[in-house]
């Protein structure tokens, strides 16, 4: 069964336009569900920004299923959640997490913000960074893949 996204591609602004495509759960682009965790890598390749999108609720199990995450050009992510624009030029390293209730985001490794929407993401020993090599590259994602 074809995956239905939030939105189509009639609906996107250019709002990050250039960026480069990134890894997004489909808790974001199927559900709808605001970016909770981003971090950033070194580009996988060419068109790679980087940008690994989760909207943080995710079980491991759930990012290890190549099922649930797809390649996505980092502007259709900005149309679905406008707070991460500002972000976007971070260095690879950066791990982010979404301050409760507001459309900012903190250093995840800063244990100094007790605002984190994640209350002990640094002593979770479960949590493993998103494995991007799981992902199809994009030319081979089907075109009920993209957004």
């Amino acid at each position: 069964m074809p995956k239905k996204y939030v939105l189509a591609n009639d609906e996107i602004e250019d709002l990050a336009p250039g960026y480069g495509t990134a890894v997004v759960s489909d808790q974001v682009t199927v559900s709808g569900r605001a970016v909770g965790y981003m971090y950033r890598e070194d580009p996988e390749g060419d068109g790679d920004s980087g940008w690994r999108f989760l909207s943080g609720d995710e079980t491991q199990e759930y990012l290890d299923d190549d099922r649930h995450i797809g390649v996505f050009d980092v502007n259709e992510i900005a149309n679905i959640d406008d707070a991460i624009v500002d972000y976007l030029d971070a260095e690879p390293g950066t791990r982010l997490v979404r301050i409760d209730d507001t459309d900012d985001f903190a250093d995840a490794d800063d244990d100094d913000d007790e605002n984190l929407e994640y209350d002990d993401i640094d002593s979770d020993e479960d949590w493993e960074e998103f494995d991007v090599d799981a992902v199809d590259a994009i030319d081979d994602l089907r075109d009920d893949d993209r957004l």
